[in-house]
């Protein structure tokens, strides 16, 4: 009734043009290709590389729980945007068209799962945002793919700092981690295939905490689909590479 209502599959989600046909994505082909897809990502994190490598220069110098993790779009520009709205602006019909992105993507990499689960929030920022925005995603994603949806399966027992307010990098971020989700029911995890879904992956550190939760209480394997993914950060480079190594 809400769709019939407040139509969203009649304009671009970006430019607001009418839409001369029916879009899966609801953008236009033009803002479509504008966006930075990630075509040949990082075997480990998923991140859009910038060398020709098959591992990132972080996941070949940092051991990851996860298993492997993937995401259509490198977070920046108006895709940036989309996660901004869904998650803070109550944007929540985005989730839909961000779902069938996320979805087509793992469907291309052949990723199979035996369960589907949201990274949780929690309970007080839930309570103040109204929603968790991956819940809003997961959903959609274990419908299409006819997955076991079990949002409850785990919990976020710590209350984190937002990464934004954080210094330090990684190591800041994997110790305001530290902890902070619990398996509510192991038996629904024991020795399963499970795909953690979230809006944008970044440091990998949220992924990370919530894997070793997962492994701990008996998970097979876990995979990490995201909507979108950092860049991975180019090498420092210095004019005079000599002068560097005899200092």
């Amino acid at each position: 009734m809400l769709k019939f209502l407040f139509p969203t599959d009649f304009n671009c989600l970006l430019c607001g043009r009418e839409l001369r046909e029916k879009s899966r994505y609801g953008l236009c082909s033009n803002c479509y290709q504008k966006q930075e897809a990630i075509e040949r990502g990082c075997l480990k994190c998923g991140k859009m590389l910038t060398a020709e490598a098959e591992y990132c220069s972080e996941c070949q110098n940092t051991e990851r729980v996860f298993d492997r993790a993937i995401a259509p779009f490198v977070y920046s520009g108006a895709i940036s945007n989309f996660v901004m709205d869904l998650k803070f602006n109550n944007k929540r019909y985005l989730a839909e068209y961000m779902a069938k992105i996320m979805t087509d993507k793992l469907l291309r990499e052949e990723i199979a799962a035996d369960l589907l689960l949201p990274v949780p929030l929690h309970k007080n920022r839930e309570k103040k945002r109204g929603y968790n925005q991956s819940a809003l995603l997961g959903k959609e994603i274990a419908t299409r793919l006819n997955l076991p949806y079990m949002p409850f399966v785990a919990e976020r027992t710590k209350d984190t700092l937002t990464s934004s307010t954080l210094e330090g990098g990684r190591k800041a971020r994997e110790e305001n981690m530290k902890d902070a989700f619990v398996i509510k029911d192991p038996s629904a995890v024991k020795n399963k295939v499970v795909l953690v879904v979230d809006d944008v992956l970044t440091t990998g550190a949220t992924a990370d905490e919530l894997s070793r939760a997962l492994k701990k209480a008996g998970a097979k394997r876990v995979y990490v689909l995201t909507f979108a993914s950092t860049r991975e950060k180019k090498p420092i480079l210095t004019e005079n590479r000599d002068l560097l190594l005899l200092k």
